[in-house]
This record gives C-alpha cells, structure tokens and sequence, in this order.
C-alpha cells in the first residue's frame, strides 16, 4: 500500500510498516516441523548458554517461593513506582548507583522507545552503527526520526558537526550482531563530546555481564544528563519470558523519563523474580555470571576455531556471547543456508535484514559443546540436500526445455573434467545421492567428520544413450519424484 492509499488514521511514514521479526519462535517451528521444542536447538536467540540461574548448582535462589510471593501480589495493583526494583538494580549496579538513577521497563525495546518518544520529533536525525539491531531504525521510525548509518568503526571519530546534527546516537555494547566489545575509555570520551553538543547517547549493555562488565559506563550516567544505558536481565539470565529491562540516567533525567512511562508497565510475576536476580550475591561479579564468562570464552573459542577449518566460513571477533560469519566464500547464501538447517531443528540467525541485504552473514550463539557438534554433524545432510534441489531445479528446466540443454566441452563451468563425446544433459545427476557403489560412486571422509557422497569415478550419467534414455523416462506425463524411481529401475538398474 502506498501513503497515496493510505485511509487510515496513521501517521504517514508507518505506511507499509511490517510487524518485526527476531529470532524464529520455537512453539511455531515446534508445530511447523512436528518436533518437541525440547528437540530444537536455538542457535539464533543470545541468551547464557550455561541456563538460568535457578538451575545453577549451589543457588540460593528458589522459583517456588518467587512463585508464591507473586502470587500473593496478582490481586491489586503494583506499586508503580517500583521503589524495591530499583533498589535493586542499583545495588546489583553499585558505584554509587541509587534506585533515583534507575527507569524499569518491560524489556529494552520498551525502554528505547520510552527514551525516543520523550527526546525526538518528526525530521530529527538518530546516528545509529552499521550494523545494529533492526529495533533501533524501527523505533526511531515510530516517532519519525530520520536514521543516519555511520560505519561501527567510524563512530568513534565522528566529527563536531556530525555530532550536533545529532538529537540521538544509539549503540550496542558489545555491538549486536558483531559481538565487538568497545572500551569504556573510548565510550567516556564519546558521551563527553555527544553532552558538550547537547546530543543524547543511549548505550545499550543488555548482554554486558556475559563479555566484560569492567567496560560498563552505567555509572556516568548519573553525572551525565545527555547518556542513558540500558541493561536487561533476559540473556543475561537466559529469561526471555521475564521481559524486565532497566535504564540508568542521572537523576533529573530519570525522574523525568519514570513520569512518562507507562504507569504499571510491570507486573507481579516479572517484579518478583527480577528483585530476586538483581539481589543476587556479588552482583556481576557473582559466581553464577563468572562461570558463565568462563563457559562463553571456552566455547566461543572452540565455535571459532571448528569453523575456520571449514570451507566458506569466517567468523569474526567476538567479545560477545554470540559470533558474526561471514559466508561471502560459501557456495549457499546466509538465507538458504538458514533455512535448510531449519529443517532439522536447528534455528541460526540471517542478518541479511541488518547487514545492508548482503546475504552473507549469519550469527551464531555461543551453545554447549554438544549442541555445536549437532549443527556441525547436520552440515552434510544440508549440502545434500541442496545438492537435490538444485538438481532438481536444474531438472525440471531440462524437461521442460529439452532442445536448450547441448552443451560443449568449452561452455560447461565443469569443463576440464568431461571427455570426448560426453553428453550434457543434466548438469546434476537426477538420481543423487544413489549410495549404490555399483555406479562408481562412493563414500568419503567430510571435513565436518562424516561421511558424503562422491559421485567422481561415476559416468553413467555422462553417456549420451544412457542419458538420452533417462530424459526419455523423465519427460513422460506424472509425478517428477516417481519418475526418477522409474527411469533409475528400467534404466540405470539394468547397467549395474
């Protein structure tokens, strides 16, 4: 629809606005694949690959007393002032951090929205890194602001004047989806310069706990009326469903943004279990989130190393519990690629949507060892599969255009391996993978560390009579994958 057809109330420039879409959800891929969710690895959501921290050994924390004090609670309204909340994201906080400082909100997305809708109008500019959460341009978009793309490496170096055009500067830290962690020095110098140009900063830290807090500007913030960060308790604490995020500004500035939020944005349940994380013994430095460190920098390392190895992929540094791969080299774009391993319950993210449209690059969470050997173990199965596909795309153009398919030993991108008087009828073998080592064919170490399908010492498929009589049996009126069946048993059976 365009604004020209537009007939509803709407402000003009959410036209054509389409819902968001984050990681794929797992009851609608439960349902899709007819798989248990307990079957699906979700590579694409970023949350503590070591679980939440009730499940955590020696935690003190217990789910059914939060269960119960919640429980108690369903049946009025919230205090909404979230006196007790705050107090304790100040004190899991610490430096000199006061619940005054803290603004609660139902997830980080509420929370940047709460910020935009209080500082920008229609027409102003909001310098945001590339590349960056789809979230950040779809907020800015809500309120009518115009997003200025400044390159990640760049956004410490902006000039004077970039900053001042400036009402916003949103950035991840570390960034999402590449994982780069940015030190706090080079972060002090950039909200120094966005206060003395009057231009928000908004650091969002939501995944901080999990790379290195040290780096952490949260407590600027309360000296500084032009810098807002935001943390989250969802993956750091591996608690999606508990939608609690918390910004932290400096008093006048927090003051400001708790009156216009909305009044009873938490509920009971989320109150209760996020007083009780944010209470939890030493706070980012506890012994739950320094194992978790730990886990992330071991396995993180070993998911870079294992795909290194392999050909196509180039993870970048990440400081993050999260990878960024490039696939530029790989012969199967980030799209596809995520959406065969779909397939099989394995969920990974395309940032082909926040990495300018290049189909190039996936994001990979950091998982257990043993999830990690699943995704790596189904890799053959994958390339298998789209083998087929493109074969039988490649086939179907065949019957359909028989008289297109003569093809010479120069022409052929497969050319030097053909011989003399070889037939080019199909430029895949309809019948792959046969796994029948009466054709020539055989099984083959992989470098993921199983078994494929080398078709190398077959040429049944490259004689012109044998192909001429496959193409006949194909042609004929049904169903493709019956024909294949057919031609395989009248033909090619009889040769083996």
């Amino acid at each position: 629809m365009s604004e020209d057809d537009n007939q509803l109330p709407v402000k003009r420039y959410l036209v054509d606005m389409s819902a968001c879409k984050h990681s794929r959800q797992l009851n609608k891929t439960s349902e899709e694949l007819h798989l248990a969710e307990s079957d699906i690895v979700d590579f694409s959501s970023c949350l503590n690959p070591t679980g939440d921290p009730f499940m955590f050994k020696g935690s003190s924390l217990d789910i059914e007393n939060l269960r119960d004090i919640a429980a108690a609670q369903l049946k009025q309204y919230p205090d909404n002032r979230y006196i007790e909340l705050r107090s304790a994201a100040a004190h899991f906080l610490g430096k000199g951090i006061i619940y005054n400082n803290i603004i609660p909100g139902n997830g980080s997305c509420e929370l940047l929205r709460l910020i935009l809708e209080c500082t920008v109008k229609e027409g102003d500019q909001v310098i945001v890194p590339v590349p960056c959460p789809i979230e950040y341009y779809r907020s800015c978009r809500i309120f009518g602001a115009v997003t200025q793309e400044i390159e990640l490496n760049e956004m410490f170096q902006l000039p004077k004047r970039t900053i001042e055009k400036a009402k916003v500067i949103i950035l991840s830290n570390p960034n999402n989806p590449t994982g780069k962690l940015v030190s706090r020095e080079e972060l002090s110098q950039l909200a120094s310069k966005c206060a003395e140009h009057q231009t928000l900063l908004i650091v969002d830290e939501s995944v901080i706990e999990l790379s290195d807090p040290c780096q952490s500007v949260a407590d600027l913030a309360t000296g500084n009326d032009h810098l807002i960060v935001i943390r989250s308790i969802v993956n750091t604490f591996a608690l999606p469903g508990i939608r609690f995020s918390y910004g932290i500004a400096s008093h006048a500035m927090a003051e400001l943004l708790n009156s216009a939020r909305l009044s009873w944005n938490i509920g009971a349940v989320t109150e209760a279990v996020a007083k009780a994380i944010l209470n939890l013994e030493g706070g980012p430095d506890s012994r739950y989130l320094e194992e978790s460190r730990k886990f992330i920098i071991k396995e993180r390392e070993y998911i870079v190393e294992r795909l290194s190895s392999l050909y196509g992929f180039r993870p970048l540094e990440s400081s993050a519990n999260y990878i960024l791969v490039d696939m530029d080299g790989h012969f199967m774009d980030s799209e596809k690629f995520v959406k065969c391993f779909e397939t099989h319950g394995i969920l990974i993210r395309d940032c082909s949507d926040i990495c300018k449209g290049e189909k190039r690059y996936i994001r990979l969470s950091v998982r257990s060892r043993e999830e990690f050997e699943k995704l790596i173990g189904k890799l053959d199965d994958v390339y298998a599969e789209s083998s087929r596909e493109a074969a039988r795309e490649k086939l179907e153009e065949t019957i359909e255009h028989p008289e297109k398919t003569e093809a010479g030993r120069g022409t052929c991108s497969y050319y030097p391996c053909h011989f003399q008087g070889q037939d080019c009828t199909f430029c895949f073998c309809p019948f792959y993978a046969c796994e029948d080592e009466r054709t020539g064919g055989f099984w083959i170490d992989s470098a993921t560390g199983g078994k494929v399908w080398s078709c190398e010492k077959c040429t049944l498929m490259h004689q012109p009579k044998i192909a001429k009589k496959v193409l006949d049996v194909l042609m004929e009126d049904g169903d493709t994958d019956e024909n294949i069946r057919k031609a395989w048993k009248e033909v090619i059976t009889s040769l083996i």
